[in-house]
């Protein structure tokens, strides 16, 4: 039995002499595995969104470009129910002074029903006006941002029960009912009007210059209030 492997020459073994697997034994460089990639990416990621999130400095000619942005935008917001209140007033007066023919008084009910809509929650500007502006939060934005709220108030509570009360005195002829509250809301109307003028003046102060206009109307005083 012992001569049957005589022939056969005893190697030592030796792993380094051994041929590398097909399935790969040689184990990842640690910065090319999987979990490291993922993580990294991960990493760079939230980095980017905290570095463009960080708040920073504005100069006070980025602020001034915004407010104005701002402003124009209120500007647009405003104007259907800027004309709707100003169209009612004139309807009123000249109601009051007896101008209106049979003709006008037929078409100025639907009229001012639209004006009505206008200056309502109902009216996209409406709704983009209280929904849709972000002002930038600087010290002039404060002010700015304050007169936001006053011109929100200005069109949907003061404008918006004017026109009703002017609607009510067309579908009543005669009736005095509503001229008490009516002139109320005139002089509300007048008030908030100059405390947005006033928060853009203060804005102005903080920036060093001027910004665009507010156009808020500067309405005719209602005859018999």
């Amino acid at each position: 039995m012992t001569d049957e492997f005589s022939d056969f020459e005893v190697v030592p073994f030796d792993p380094a002499s051994m041929a590398t697997s097909s399935l790969g034994l040689a184990k990842a460089i640690w910065y090319k595995r999987p979990w490291f990639l993922v993580t990294a990416v991960v990493v760079v990621i939230a980095a980017i969104s905290v570095v463009t999130d960080w708040p920073h400095r504005i100069s006070k000619a980025e602020d001034a470009a915004s407010q104005n942005a701002t402003i124009k935008q209120i500007n647009g917001d405003i104007k259907p129910c800027a004309f709707a209140v100003s169209e009612s007033f004139r309807f009123y007066n000249e109601n009051v002074a007896g101008q209106l023919t049979s003709s006008n008084l037929a078409q100025i009910p639907k009229q001012i029903t639209d004006d009505r809509i206008a200056c309502s929650f109902a009216s996209q500007p409406v709704y983009d006006l209280t929904n849709n502006i972000q002002v930038v939060d600087t010290t002039a934005g404060k002010h700015i941002d304050r007169m936001l709220r006053v011109v929100e108030r200005w069109m949907t509570a003061n404008a918006l029960a004017s026109i009703e009360d002017i609607q009510y005195s067309f579908a009543n002829p005669g009736s005095t009912s509503k001229i008490g509250n009516l002139a109320s809301e005139e002089v509300k109307l007048s008030k908030n009007r100059q405390l947005a003028l006033s928060d853009v003046k203060s804005a102005e102060k903080v920036l060093g210059t001027r910004l665009l206009a507010l156009k808020l109307p500067e309405l005719p005083h209602l005859s018999g209030t």
